[in-house]
């Protein structure tokens, strides 16, 4: 009985129209999703590679504090952080190290200014031209003659200046901000 109603009134199936319709819904949402998405998925990236960096600072002012050594952080272009714990009497030992990921290295973009805590955009990795950069038992970030420096680390992924991060230091209190550059301004 319910095939006859069917055949009888015309239900067969969906016409060309109906699945126009719906067929073009569908590439809608995909298109709108993807841009989304690829937006969403770069600011991710970009907060994640600025806590790798955010962490490994972090990391080296406690274990500098905990085990009353200097423990010195260095910045290798274009990814790599490393945390390298200097010994007593002489002689250093390397105890971490990260990779930035998705692509990302140390970089600055064009149009982007130096981060809130103005301590300089010369370089990507700018402690004010310091070869090495340390924390010492008490906890203040130093260059490598004992002296206390500030600076910025700047981050992103090439050619997409919405993952642009910056961690700075505050030499004397050691003190770690990071910033995210949203397009127009950064933000913390």
């Amino acid at each position: 009985m319910t095939r006859a109603c069917r055949a009888a009134s015309g239900d067969d199936g969906f016409s060309a129209t109906e699945v126009l319709v719906v067929a073009a819904m569908a590439i809608t949402l995909t298109v709108w999703t993807t841009a989304v998405f690829g937006s969403t998925a770069a600011t991710v990236q970009g907060d994640a590679d600025m806590q790798v960096v955010h962490g490994q600072v972090k990391f080296a002012r406690e274990t500098a504090i905990n085990q009353r050594r200097l423990v010195e952080v260095r910045f290798t272009s274009p990814n790599l952080i490393e945390v390298i714990r200097h010994n007593l009497p002489n002689g250093t030992t390397v105890i971490s190290s990260a990779y930035l990921e998705h692509h990302a290295q140390f970089t600055v973009f064009d149009g982007v200014p130096d981060s809130p805590d103005g301590f300089g955009r010369t370089t990507p990795i700018d402690f004010g031209g310091s070869a090495a950069v340390m924390f010492t038992a008490e906890g203040t970030f130093v260059d490598e003659d004992g002296q206390p420096v500030n600076g910025t680390v700047f981050l992103g992924q090439p050619s997409r200046p919405l993952t642009a991060r910056a961690v700075t230091v505050f030499g004397p209190t050691a003190m770690i901000r990071t910033y995210r550059w949203n397009g127009a301004a950064w933000s913390r």
